[in-house]
């Protein structure tokens, strides 16, 4: 019950250094009092707890008072950071412990007084939030709340060791591409440990060449390890299903690494079967070869950190680590509410392979629902679930819950970690008829737009493939009490905005934004949906 008990006990939060809330420790940091000051030292727990779980709380929230610009939210999407800054010597070593991007405030409104929150998991950097801690994190150009959530209990694992393999900062791309940074380092793993995992968190910027390089163009990463390649990965971020939504500008279109309103991807390695505990390794890394294009100017804002770990501490710990749907989480607004399927996240805690695990799960208080999971997750690997579809009972109660047992038909030695608790946002009511109303664009574009209502099991009820451009639809809709979607697509995945981009070089391009709304018999709005949506608008509804 862990979830719920620190949800609620956040909105109540009124500024203390530590409070309580039955098994969690909160330490808050930066809040939106704090109109200015985004770094300071914080008390950090400092005993001999231990801690299951360590949660980041990141709320943003536009305000007349921020003072990056004249815009509530900043118009611009800015680089924050979340870091310590830890004492070394005569200097100071910098550990990042989250890369986030501004979303574009222009009209931007982030959930109003409550702001946007995102939530991160960040107890692989336990051993750096001891103590005294010299913490910095966010901008001017929005309001900022920042919490840590303890959890007390027992980890995984235990975490020995957080270390910068290259310093922390912003590299061109043309330096690190020859090889005249991040050189071959050598690193001696801690002989006492147990596991090992290397993490990078890389975005791209800048504007050059063909292709917008770095911010619009896919590279390819690798790590070697005396000349072989260890792993290697593009790093290139969907942002079509981004939560923060509509923003002020090209929100929509996929980048390196990052989207506007979203923290940059983390790329995290296990080699703990690939090394041995103190191993010398010959660590290099690379990017791949620029082209003689002018995009060697463009550059990258790089961490690379390696975790060292002891070992295991269960055999077998199967844990809900998540519920994605039905949740009243920011992060997954897009997902939410829902009308069928639930979606939780487990993770195999255990050092045995987990194969197979029962999840009890329902609404609180009704009917118990069982779904036996079989699959293969080695230890810390996780597996997206969607659940078989349960009676929502009218949406009258909101309070859903997961629970697993019996991993690999034996009894949980650990079962702190089983039970995780969640907020069902009920889908608003809508008449049993209704006219559904899409003004389409001109200039082509019409055609990569499509949409569908379905019911609760999949069963499509309405739909239409393409439109003509400028074709002005209009619908009548009847349909039986029960619960229902209807999806807009647009396969180029830039919603039905105008393309305000033009207005300068081609304006006779820009268009028109679409319109999509469901009016009543009378043909008075009833609900009014976003036309600017990337990739798709989704609106669940009920009819009783």
């Amino acid at each position: 019950m862990k979830s719920l008990i620190i949800f609620l006990f956040l909105m109540q939060i009124t500024g203390s250094l530590f409070s309580a809330a039955g098994d969690s420790l909160i330490v808050q940091t930066i809040t939106f009092d704090d109109i200015e000051k985004r770094r300071d030292v914080f008390e950090f727990p400092d005993d001999e707890r231990t801690w299951e779980k360590i949660w980041m709380y990141r709320t943003l929230k536009c305000d007349e008072r921020t003072k990056q610009d004249s815009f509530p939210c900043g118009e611009w999407d800015y680089c924050t950071y979340t870091l310590i800054h830890k004492p070394v010597g005569d200097t100071v070593e910098v550990f990042e412990l989250d890369n986030y991007i501004t979303p574009y405030g222009n009209g931007l409104d982030l959930n109003g007084e409550c702001g946007f929150t995102y939530i991160y998991d960040v107890t692989d950097y336990a051993p750096l939030l001891r103590g005294k801690v010299d913490l910095s994190s966010g901008s001017q150009s929005e309001l900022l709340d920042l919490k840590f959530i303890f959890i007390e209990g027992t980890p995984p694992r235990d975490v020995i060791s957080v270390e910068n393999i290259y310093e922390w900062g912003n590299y061109k791309y043309e330096l690190i591409a020859r090889d005249s940074i991040f050189k071959e380092t050598e690193i001696i793993l801690n002989p006492q440990a147990y596991g090992y995992k290397l993490r990078a968190r890389i975005s791209g910027h800048g504007h050059e060449g063909p292709r917008n390089c770095c911010e619009w163009d896919r590279k390819t990463h690798t790590y070697y390890v005396d000349g072989y390649v260890l792993t290697r990965w593009i790093v290139w971020k969907n942002c079509g299903d981004n939560p923060v939504y509509p923003q002020g500008g090209t929100w929509q279109f996929d980048r390196a690494g990052w989207c506007p309103g979203t923290s940059v991807d983390t790329y995290d390695f296990e080699i703990t079967d690939q090394v041995a505990p103190g191993d010398t390794l010959h660590l290099d890394y690379s990017i791949e070869m620029y082209r003689d294009n002018g995009e060697k100017n463009g550059y990258f804002r790089q961490t690379h950190q390696l975790i060292t770990y002891g070992p295991p501490n269960f055999e077998i710990n199967p844990e809900v680590y998540d519920i994605i749907a039905p949740s009243a989480k920011d992060e997954y607004s897009r997902v939410n509410p829902i009308i069928k399927d639930p979606m939780v996240v487990i993770r195999n805690s255990g050092s045995q392979t987990l194969r197979t695990l029962k999840i009890d799960y329902g609404l609180k208080g009704e009917e118990k629902y069982e779904y036996t999971w079989n699959g293969v997750l080695e230890f810390t690997e996780k597996d997206t679930l969607i659940l078989p579809i349960i009676d929502w009972l009218d949406f009258t109660n909101l309070d859903f819950y997961a629970k697993c047992s019996l991993p690999n038909g034996v009894e949980d030695v650990y079962p702190d970690n089983n039970y995780l608790s969640s907020k069902v946002v009920a889908p608003e009511i809508i008449p049993n008829k209704f006219y559904l109303h899409i003004k389409a664009q001109g200039l082509g574009r019409a055609k990569e737009n499509a949409f569908y209502i379905t019911n609760d099991v999949g069963g499509v009820l309405y739909e239409k493939a393409a439109f003509e451009d400028n074709e002005d639809f209009l619908k009548l809709i009847e349909l039986e009490p029960g619960n229902y979607e209807l999806r807009i697509i647009d396969r180029a995945e830039d919603g039905m905005m105008r393309h305000w981009w033009y207005s300068q070089s081609n304006p006779e391009l820009m268009g028109e934004n679409g319109k999509i709304e469901l009016l009543d018999l009378e043909k008075e709005p009833l609900k009014t949906l976003k036309y600017d949506f990337a990739e798709e608008e989704v609106f669940r509804f009920r009819v009783e």
